[in-house]
Formats: C-alpha cells, structure tokens, sequence
C-alpha cells in the first residue's frame, strides 16, 4: 500500500471558523548519510555553565546577585514589583526570568528569592493581608469621615510620618506609585516601625495593593467607582485594568517592563493583578467594619429593649448581652491600637460558615470553632418573641412583626420562596484558594451535609400513614415532569463539577435571605430542608411559615411520608407552587398547591427567586473557574447589594401592588362577578364540589387502562373491516350464483367473526373498566376511549405550550426590550426552537378540537359527562385560556351534569371569586407590611441613637451616622406608600393611622398588627378569612344576592357574615328562578354542527387565525358593560301572527315525504328535510338547528319580499345561523368564517340576529347586536340570568373578528371592540325572573318570533305561552309552502 503524501501548509483547507485545523510538518524520510552531531560555537561553555550552575542550585548556594541598576527616567513597572519578598501574590505565577547564554561563561544575573509554591504561598499571601486589615479598619474610616460631602485632594508627592513615641526602629524611605482615575502620581512614603506605609497610604486615601512593602497603590475613590459598577453590572477587574492602561498612555505615562529579552518595552497587562488584590482586600476589609457596625447596632438593640422592658428582663438581657458588650469594646479598643500592633489571623473557609452571622468571628477561630460562634452570637442577638436581627434587616416588611403565630390558613406569618439554578456550577480546575471572608447569606456545607445524611437515615425507616391530598397518579406526574423533583437527575458532571449550582430562598419580596452551594449532581431535598430549619431557628418557636418551592407538592408528599423535619417545625410550614410553575403541574396538583387557589397567599407570585437569577446571571461565566472561595465570596457581595437595594425599594414595591395589581384585578374580578349574576354561596359550594371531585383518584384514569384500551379499540377496528369484507362477499357470491361449497365456508366465515367479535366484547369486560370507573358501565367503546385519549392529549398540549410559553418570552425581550435584548444567535436559535416545536403544538390543538366535535357526536343520550372546550390555536390566546389547565373530565356526575363542570359563568364566577379573595389577603398583608415598616424605621432610629451613645468618639460612629441618613430617606421616599389603604385604595382615616402607629417601639405587641389578623366566618374553610361589604353594581334588579366585597371600605360597619342578608336598601334582591321541568329533554340532532366543525377543523392548517384579529378578540370583553336594568320595547309588533296566517292561507302547502329549500341571493340554498320539520308538527317537538336556520331565512325573504311593506326593516338585517358562533368558539380560521358569513353582507347591516343554541341545557336564546349604537340585546324566553356573561364573550368575539375581516377584505366598517372609550352596552329584552314560556321546549319558537319582530322593525311581540301551539302551527304551513325543488 502506498504512502499517502501530506499537504504542504499551502493546501491547508481555509476555516471558516475558529482557529482552523492545526498544522503539521510533513514527515520527510531522514538523509541516512548525515550521521555526524553538529555543536555551535560556544556550545562546550554554555553547557559546563549550565551544569555548574544546576549543582550551585542542588547544593542551596545562592549565585552571585546582579550589580544594582541605576535609576532611569522612564516609568518602569513590572507585574510583581509588588510582591513581598516572602509573600506569593495571585493565583497565576509570574514567567520565569529569561536566561540569555553568555559565552563563552555565563555572566552573573539578578536572582530572586525563591518563592513558597502552591498553597504554601497563598496561604502566607492570605496571612499577611489578614494580619494587615484590622490595622486599616480606623485609617479606613477616617478618610471617609473627613472626605464625607467634600471634594477629595490627591496625596501629596511626599507623605512622612512624625513619630511621637519613643521608636527605636529604623525609618523607611518607600517610593510609591497611586493609581488615580486619569493619571499616576509618584508618592515618597517615610515613615518608622509604630507605623506602616499602608497605613499612611489609607490615610490619604489609597490603598495598597501588597499587604507587604507596597510599591503600587490604588485610589480609594477608584475602588468606590468600581465597587458601584460592579453592583450595577458584573466583576470587571481585566476590563477596568485595560481601561486605565489606555488612559494613563492617552495622557502620557508610558508604563513599560524590564521583562524582556530585547530591553524595556512597553508593558502588557501591568495593573490587573495589583487591582484584583486591591478589590478583593479592600471590600474585605468594608465588610469587616460593617459587621463590627452590625455588632454594635444589636448590641444597642438588646440594651435598648432591656432598658422598656421589665427589671427581670433587663437582668436577663443584661446577661446575654454581656459578651457582645465586652467585644464591642474590645474592638473600639484593638481598632485604636491596631496600627501600632496587627494582630495575626488565620484563613477561613469560605463557603462552611453560617449565613446567620452578626458579627465577625475571632481571627484565631477553626470552622467549627466560627460556627460554634456565630451560632451563640445568632442566638445572643434574637429578642424574645421577635425574629433574629438578620432577617429583620434582610427584610423589615416581612419579620419585622411583634405578634407570631397566624395560622395558615390565613397565610402564616411570613412567605418565601426557594429554587435552584444549575447554570451557577463551578469548574473542578478552577480550584480553591483561602481569601479570609465570612459569606453573609451563604450556609455552611457542613450544616447542609448533617441534613442529607439525617434525610438518608430518616428514609430507611418505615413510610408513615398518611392521608394524601392527592391521588398518587397525580404526585407520580409531576415527579416525572419536574426534573427537580428527581433527586437521581443529574444536571452537572461530577467528574468535571464540584459544584453543580447555587440555591436561594427569598422572601415574597425578593429579598435574599439564604443562599447555599448545591454540591449535588441533582437538586436533592436537603437544601430546602436546611434552609428551613436554619429559618426557623431564627424565628419565634410559634411562627408560621409558608413556602414556595417549585416541587411543593412532591416535598409535602415526602415530608409526610418520612420524619425529616421535626414535629414542631412540620407543623408551622405550609407547600405552595410558585406562580409561574404551577402551571406545568396537574391540574388536580394546581388546585392544591397552585397559590391561586390557596387561601391566606394573596397576590403574591413568589417568582422572586426567578427575577434573582434573572439578575444575577451575568456572574455566571466569571464565576465558573474562579476559585471556589472567591465565586463564593463575589456571589454573597452581589447579593448583599440587590438586598440593600430591595430594601431601599419597598415602598415602591408595597406602592406598586396595591396601585396595579390589586386595583386591576379586583376591578377585573367585580364585574365579571356583577354579570355573573350567581350568588357567592353558590360559587362557594361549587368550589369545594369542584376541587373533592377533581381530586379525587376517580377523576384519573391508569396508564395501563389507556394502553390496553388502544388494543381493545385496534382489534375492534379490524374485526368490523372483516364483517364489511364478509357482507360484501356473501352479496356477490349469491348475486353470482356461487356453489354450494363456497356458501358453506362463508357461513363458517362468519361463525368465526361472530366468535371474534364475541370474544372483543369478553376483553374490553376484562380490561376491568367498570371495575375501576363504574360510572362508565354501559357507555360505548369508542366514547370512552375518545374520552380518555382527549385527557392524554390535553396533558401533553399543556405540556408543549407552556414551554412554547417561555420560549416566546425569552424571544420578546429582543423586541419589546424588556430586561435585555438577545444576541444574534440566541435569537435564531430561539426562533428555532419554536418553530420546529410549533408544528408538533397545533398538530396536537387540531387533533383536540377535532375530538371535541367528535365526542359530541359519539356521547350517547343522556350521557352526563361534559364535552371538552376547545382550545385557540393561537399563542396568545392559549396563554390566556384558563380552560388551558383543567384536566379532562372522564367520570360522569350523578344526576344532571354539576355546574361547576358545565356552565362556564359559573366557572368564571369560581374563578374571579378566587381573584378577589387574594385581592382581599393582599391588602391584609400589605397593611401588616406598612405596620412592620413603619415600627422598623422607629425602632432602628432609636437603635442609631443607642449606638452612637455606646461607641463614644470610635470611627464607627460616621457609619451611625450614615445609616440614620439612609433611614431619614426611606422615611421620605416612603410616606406615601406606608399609609394604610382599603381595597379600594383609599386611606385610612388619620386617627385609625395613629392608633396603628402609637405602639412603642420593642413592645411586646401591637395593637395596628394585631388588626390584620381579625377573620369572620365564611360559608367553606377555603373561604377567605376577611371583612365584607357590598359590591355596586351598575343598576337594575338582580336574581341573586349579591357578590359581597372581600373588604370593606372605610366608614361602613364591620364584621358582616359572608351569609348575612344585607340592608333592605339593597339594590339586589334574594332569590333566583329555577325551572324543572321534568325528565331530560333529550338531544337535538344538529350533525350539520358536526359536518361544518370537521370542515374547519380540516382546513384549518391551510390559513391560520391572523394574530392581530386574536389580540383583538381578547381585548374585546373588557369593554363590555351588562346592565341589568330592563327598558321597555320602543315598539312591539302586533300583527305578525295574523300577517302570517293570511300568507299561508293564500298559498297551497305541499305535503308529503319530501325536503323543502329556502332560496336566498348569493348563498346555497337550505334543505329542510322531514325529520327537521317533524318538530314543528309535534306538539312537544324541539326545533333542531336546521329547522330553526332554514325557518329564520325563510322568515326574512318574505320580510324583504318586493313590495313588502316590512322591507326596509328586514334589509336592515343580517341573519347569522346558529352555527356561526360555534366557529369562534371553536377556533375556525380567519378563511373558513369569512366563507360561511361573508354571503350575508353584514358590513352594510346596522342589526346583526345571532341565534345561540346551549347544548348543555338544549335551549335556545337571542342575541341582537346594534352596530350604531354599540349595544347588545339579549332574550331568554326562561328570563333567567345565568349563562349569559359566556355567550355575550362570544358574541364579542365574533364582533371582532367580523370587524377586522370586514376590514381587511376592502369592506369598511367603523366600530371599534378595543377602545375603552368606546364603550359597549348590553342589556336584557326581559325581566330578570319573569318567564314568558313555562314548558322546556318552546324556546325555539320564541327565538323566532323575537328573530321576526326586528325583521319587521320591533324590538318585541305580544305573545304568551298559551299562544304558542298557534305559532308552532303557522311555523309548519310557512315551511310546507316552500319549494321542494
């Protein structure tokens, strides 16, 4: 085989992409007659230097040093310069000097001392800074009290040291250069042994960035600059390090290095490591004079409550203030006296010490020795019945309370939120190094490690008996949907991850209150479970709890199941989902968990922890090759500030709930409960109805019963093609004249099909279906298994469309610019993610809606299980689809179908009912929140000035000082926002305000905290717990008693039972009509219904629903008023009946088996077969949909007739059939609505009929839209007001889409269905109660007399039921004079 030859460096193919393909030399065969070994000149020298040499440095002799150089005029630097002779500096070694061979001997060359290697030097590196910052804590301090307000001057070229004391040492002489924002000043340092140079640098505001012999300091004014930028954006260190490279050369100072072969040239990257250490120590050393402020203010605090409480407790507290009394002088003390005597320290760890810390620990003190510490400290600085000081200052809205112990029920006492995110992983090769810093929020991971190794044990015991809230199925479900959930899933490699991300849990504020390294391949129940018990460790011992988790239903499931919190925590925290992942759960999960749905959580998303990463995921790539210490210490600093900076917003956060999300929604949820027109007690009861049955393990049917229904259903299908085979068969062979013989074997043929068909039935009896669902004895194969697949199918629609959800939020950001634009190829592979999934999506939405028409079809008569509600197949208007979420119903109900199940205004009713109740828990709890607020800036004002009495004339006192400047602004910034507020937005009388503000600050308890927690009984336990009132409703009688205010403004009484009837002047009256009558009615056969929904349903990939026309449509329901109030007609017609009797006396009726037609212009004409006219002969008949639609068409033809004198009226109009809105209410596409309506040429009608059919209830009702005037007319021959709020929606619906097609098809028609100001009406054509039919199957004929008043230019006709056998006669003579050509 021959060798292929390589290709030369010119045949290299070109990248299109990265660094291209590496090159290599071609191998070339070696000359075999160059043997000889060829040496330099000089090489022999060279060699026998180096040797010599290599033994100077075996044997520990230092070669000679280097003659000194002299001093130059050219700024020279080098990038250790400020390295101590016996310290390491950063993590990345300096390059090894360069060794020129000097021949023919080696010249002697500068030889440093050698270095301590690896940890050695970090650790002494690590040593010496920590020695060095006590000794700057009063420098530091001082400078920002003198420079506090004032313009800042630039040290001076020559700083000396005046030595007052008797100092025997040397004086020193330092050269110093000072990095500055826009030049670099040349500092003479002279100073003796009683003080260092770093310190005289602090001074006059620089900070050294060696802890030893600094030759390079850094402004401090520069590392407040960057400090705020780093706040405000991320570490920048490299960034700001070649930022002032380029300034300092643009303005003329050359920074160049001695590190090179060729002689001085200009240096590369000179400042980044001086910067790192300066940052990195410097913020060290702020964060230790913050925690000795912190010490000082709790210290002030436990004297302060001493000093109101009784002698008792001022012993008591005495007592366990006395240790952190003595240390806080002590460190006023050792501040003092640190410059003359640094004390030592030793390093840390950085990510095992305790989030709760208050102070800092000794510098003497192991791990466990801080933890041991810091644990006596917590438990030192904790007030009786108050929460520990570090919650109180993480968020004062929240703990900030006096009196604990709110029941659950009622939303506990505090509210947070946890998760983890996977992206904050760090790199196993990024390694890990000491920097001496205590985390604030972060927990120890040996706190989290006892927790896993107890939930490990706590699990090997025996599962307790426990009651579930919900079915297994269900919990088993959402184990599999949410990775979280699988402690097994593994989200990081171990092999390459020692850290596989981070875990926060935030208040319902967002503010950070733990955070802890997730050192797990997966996110495994120990982090909430060691948050929580570190939480309540800081609570009182009868505080309450409720938590966020995004899995709560699988941790409440296990937290029962197995012993691993203790008794008295478990029973203080409640599980909810957080908002936005509630969606991705079972519904039945949803109605349990989901905080929507949950009493005592108000308006409350708990995706605080979400916004947080949102946030902070600009650390994510500097972090991930950090030290392992370092990404712990920049993560806990970064989260230090969105805490101070969230608590600096409170007001604006309390402001904003109150103004746009409690105000919208309970404006939103009152009216749509004003049209509902059904009393709370039965929304009340329909809830709890709803919620035991969609729990219950009846409502969920086994996977393996799916699965063998699909076999059962397969080997039906292929039994009944071979009993069609056979027939035909059996046909030919006998039309043939077959042979006997032949005969014979096709009667056995069909004694073996009779067999198989025999034993189907005998497999679907064994599938145990009735066994598992009795209900469904009895009811059709194909119907059940339709059911079930639809349930299947709705599950992995929600499943698809709420990650379609996400993906197009993420995709919105780069349009509506909301937090940041994506990047080019993010955005494209956004896009292409949701378009190879959106196929998949409306494939699946299609297939859906196809099955809800055909189990229409398929239900059996009835049958009391509820069709399914189609779905939109558009984006928008499935995020807002509620329905999106509920679970197909598969269990039949006993007797009539529940209204829960079946009339969507009770649906609706259930759900805005549930909106205002969490309007009504927001405004508690907000109130409760201005109430902590308030008492938190009074008692920490008192506290600044307990602690500036202590500290005396100590350096500290300039941060009291601040902080009370900081609590003056919130104040201010706060007035307006801690004002106690109604529902309605309205303060608070001024003296209900006094009393809530008159409490004592350190009180035991509060009497403006105490109010929020006042309940009233409701009609079910999950009924809000609050104060009601009446609602307003626009005017006019009403059928029920009203919606009742979930809080009552100021000025009406209090303390009303959500069952107590209310004043006699009250707009609403008791009661509401119902009407039974009798047994079932029956179905109505409109498989026209059937053949237009499969039309559309077809074709509805061809052309989809334009997204402006949905927008629209969506928008279209907020401008809806239904006013109640009834108007008597302007005109009613009297002559209608007797006009039609002459008509029909005068023409012949054609009798007989046939169809009929109505002819109409510009549309085909309609079939009124025999069996749709039978309900007109029938005395009891029920008009089915082609009957009535061929009745109504037939009606305005001879309105409209030429010569007519009703002919202007009837042009006026436009006869919509009562199929029309079902394709708005099962999504039809733009087209196929446009196909159906567009022949009526409604654009040039003022007055649009719309027929409704309510299959649930097989009535039929009227809607009239008068286009002019924006009104709405609807008639209800049962005049009941139920029902009506869905069809009016519908109609709405239908009017936008109308509108916009109209539009866009050149046929103008100016009216609007999304202008606010432009207001829609719709009122009744009835009085509410006072029906005009009393049986249940006229409601057509009444529809049609209404449809053939406003033909004629009416809005009413003189009838009564007694005058209904009469028109259903005349009905039938008009059809009979039709054509039946």
């Amino acid at each position: 085989m021959a060798k292929t030859k390589r290709s030369t460096r010119a045949k290299q193919p070109a990248a299109l992409a990265g660094l291209g393909i590496h090159y290599k030399s071609p191998i070339k065969p070696r000359d075999t007659r160059k043997r000889g070994l060829v040496q330099g000149f000089g090489h022999a020298h060279t060699s026998a230097a180096a040797f010599d040499q290599l033994d100077a440095l075996l044997r520990g002799d230092d070669p000679p040093s280097a003659a000194p150089i002299a001093p130059s005029n050219v700024l020279h630097t080098d990038e250790g310069l400020d390295t101590p002779e016996d310290a390491w500096m950063d993590v990345d070694p300096p390059p090894a000097p360069f060794v020129a061979p000097p021949p023919p001997a080696p010249l002697p060359r500068r030889q440093r001392p050698r270095r301590p290697a690896g940890d050695a030097a970090y650790a002494q590196l690590n040593s010496a800074w920590s020695a060095l910052l006590p000794s700057l804590e009063i420098p530091w301090a001082r400078y920002y009290q003198s420079s506090s307000g004032q313009p800042r001057d630039f040290i001076p070229a020559e700083v000396i040291h005046d030595c007052t004391s008797a100092c025997e040492g040397p004086s020193s002489i330092s050269r110093i250069r000072c990095l500055y924002t826009t030049h670099i000043q040349h500092v003479t340092v002279k100073t003796c042994n009683c003080k260092s140079v770093a310190v005289l640098l602090v001074e006059h505001g620089v900070f050294p960035a060696s802890p030893t012999k600094p030759k390079t300091g850094i402004s401090i004014d520069l590392l407040d600059f960057y400090r705020a930028l780093f706040e405000r954006s991320c570490d920048a260190v490299t960034a700001l390090a070649a930022a002032l490279h380029t300034v300092y050369e643009r303005r003329g100072f050359r920074i160049t290095t001695e590190r090179t072969r060729d002689g001085d040239s200009s240096a590369k990257d000179p400042f980044r490591r001086l910067l790192t250490q300066a940052v990195q120590w410097s913020w060290n050393l702020r964060s230790q004079l913050e925690r000795k402020v912190e010490f000082a203010l709790a210290d002030a605090q436990l004297k302060l409550a001493a000093e109101l409480s009784s002698p008792i407790a001022a012993a008591s507290s005495t007592s366990a203030t006395s240790a952190s009394a003595t240390s806080a002088s002590a460190t006023s003390a050792s501040a003092t006296s640190a410059s003359a005597s640094p004390p030592s320290s030793a390093p840390s760890s950085a990510s095992d010490t305790p989030a709760s810390t208050s102070a800092p620990a000794p510098a003497s003190a192991s791990a466990s020795d801080t933890s041991a510490s810091t644990s006596a400290s917590a438990s030192a600085h904790k007030l009786p019945g108050r929460a520990h000081r570090t919650l109180v200052e993480r968020c004062p809205a929240c703990f900030n309370l006096t009196v604990w112990g709110r029941s659950l029920e009622e939303g506990g006492d505090c509210q947070n939120g946890a998760d983890g995110c996977f992206s904050y992983r760090h790199d196993k090769a990024g390694g890990d190094g000491p920097i001496s810093y205590t985390p604030r929020h972060f927990l120890p991971k040996s706190q989290v490690a006892a927790v896993r190794r107890r939930l490990a044990l706590a699990r090997k015991k025996p599962a307790a008996k426990v009651q579930r809230l919900l079915p297994q199925e269900v919990i088993d479900s959402c184990e599999e949907s949410w990775e979280a959930a699988n402690e097994k899933k593994r989200k990081a490699d171990p092999e390459r991850y020692d850290s596989s991300g981070v875990f926060v849990m935030t208040c319902r504020h967002g503010q950070v209150i733990f955070l802890c390294d997730i050192d797990t391949p997966g996110e495994q129940q120990c982090y909430i479970v060691a948050m929580l018990e570190e939480l309540f460790s800081m609570l009182p011992l009868n505080a309450t709890v409720k938590q966020a988790y995004d899995v709560a239903c699988v941790t409440d499931y296990s937290l029962n199941l197995y012993p691993i919190l203790p008794e008295n925590i478990r029973s203080r925290v409640s599980f909810v989902i957080n908002g936005m992942h509630a969606y991705g759960h079972q519904w039945a999960c949803q109605l349990v968990y989901s905080p929507r749905f949950h009493t005592g959580m108000g308006l409350s998303d708990h995706e605080g922890v979400e916004r947080y990463w949102s946030r902070t995921r600009k650390l994510i790539p500097l972090t991930r090759n950090q030290w392992s210490s370092r990404r712990i210490w920049m993560l806990d600093l970064y989260a230090t500030f969105v805490g101070e900076e969230g608590r600096a917003n409170l007001g604006t956060w309390i402001s904003r709930q109150q103004d746009k999300n409690i105000s919208v929604r309970y404006r939103n949820a009152t009216k749509v409960l004003e049209d509902c027109r059904i009393t709370e007690r039965e929304l009340r009861a329909q809830w709890v109805d709803q919620k035991a049955a969609q729990t219950s393990i009846r409502a969920h049917a086994p996977a393996r019963l799916r699965r063998e229904l699909d076999k059962v259903l397969v080997l039906q299908t292929q039994i009944d093609s071979l009993e069609k085979v056979i027939e035909e068969t059996k046909s030919t062979l006998k039309t043939s004249g077959a042979p006997k013989p032949a005969l014979t074997i096709l009667q056995g043929l069909q004694a073996t099909h009779e067999k198989l068909s025999a034993e189907a039935d005998a497999l679907y009896g064994s599938l145990n279906i009735q066994d598992t669902y009795p209900e469904l004895r009895g009811l059709p194969l194909a119907f059940t298994q339709t059911l079930l697949v639809m349930r299947d199918l709705k599950i992995n629609i929600r499943k698809r469309a709420t990650g379609s959800f996400m993906e197009w939020e993420t995709l919105d950001r780069a349009v509506s610019g909301r937090r940041e634009a994506l990047g080019t190829k993010l955005h494209q592979s956004t896009r292409k993610a949701i378009s190879r999934r959106q196929p998949a999506l409306l494939k699946a939405i299609n297939k859906f809606n196809a099955c809800c028409a055909s189990l229409e079809e398929l239900r059996p008569p009835r049958c009391s299980i509820p069709i399914p509600t189609p779905l939109s197949t558009q984006l928008n208007g499935l995020r807002n689809d509620v329905s999106l979420h509920e679970d197909v119903w598969i269990t039949p109900s006993e007797g009539p179908i529940p209204r829960w199940l079946n009339d969507e205004g009770v649906r609706e009713g259930i759900r805005n009912l549930h909106a205002l109740d969490r309007c009504a828990e927001e405004v508690i709890r907000l109130n409760l929140e201005r109430d902590n607020l308030r008492r938190w800036l009074s008692e920490e004002k008192s506290i600044a000035l307990r602690a500036k009495e202590i500290l005396g004339d100590s350096p500290l006192v300039f941060y009291i000082l601040q902080r009370e400047q900081d609590l003056e602004d919130m104040g201010r910034s706060w007035k307006s926002s801690l004002k106690l507020q109604d529902i309605h937005g309205r303060y608070i009388s001024d003296s209900a305000q006094a009393s809530a503000t008159s409490s004592t600050p350190f009180a035991t308890s509060s009497t403006a905290s105490a109010t929020p927690f006042a309940t009233s009984s409701t009609a079910s336990a999950t009924t809000s717990v609050t104060p009601r009132s009446r609602i307003r409703v626009v005017s006019g009688p009403s059928s029920s008693s009203p919606i009742q205010n979930p809080f009552r403004p100021s000025g009406e009484d209090q303390g009303l039972d959500a069952d107590e009837p209310f004043d006699d002047d009250d707009p609403f009256e008791e009661g509401e009509a119902v009407f039974e009558f009798g047994p079932d009615p029956g179905d109505i056969s409109d498989e026209e219904q059937v053949i237009i929904l499969e039309e559309v349903l077809n074709n509805s990939d061809d052309e989809e629903e334009t997204e402006t026309s949905t927008a629209a449509a969506e928008r279209s329901a907020n401008v809806l008023d239904i006013r109640w109030t009834f108007q008597p007609p302007s005109s009613i017609d009297m002559t209608f009946v007797q006009d039609l009797t002459h008509r029909n006396a005068s023409l012949t009726p054609i009798t007989g088996n046939f169809s009929h037609f109505v002819v109409r212009p510009n549309l085909r004409a309609l079939e009124i077969t025999p069996h749709d006219l039978r309900p007109f002969a029938l005395p009891t008949g029920r008009l089915n949909g082609f009957g009535l639609n061929g009745c109504a068409a037939s009606l305005l033809n001879i309105n409209r007739a030429p010569y007519s004198p009703t002919k202007a009226s009837a042009d006026r109009c436009a006869v919509f059939s009562t199929y029309d809105l079902g394709l708005v209410r099962f999504k039809g596409s733009d087209p196929d609505l446009w196909r159906h309506i567009s022949p009526t040429e409604y654009w040039d009608k003022p007055v649009w009929l719309i027929p409704i059919h309510r299959k649930e209830a097989e009535h039929w009702v009227l809607v009239v839209v008068l286009i002019p005037t924006r009104q709405l007319l609807f008639f209800d021959s049962l005049a009941s007001a139920q029902g009506w709020r869905q069809n009016l929606v519908d109609v709405m619906l239908l009017i936008t889409r109308l509108v916009a097609l109209a539009n866009r098809n050149r046929h103008p028609l100016h009216v609007s269905t999304e202008d606010p100001t432009e207001r829609w009406e719709a009122r009744p054509l009835f009085e509410v109660d006072r029906p005009r039919q009393f049986n249940d199957y006229d409601c057509g004929l009444w529809v049609l007399s209404m449809m053939a008043a406003f033909m004629r230019g009416h809005e009413d006709i003189p009838l009564s039921n007694v005058d209904m056998p009469g028109v259903r006669t005349q009905f039938r003579r008009h059809l009979l004079t039709l054509s039946i050509t």
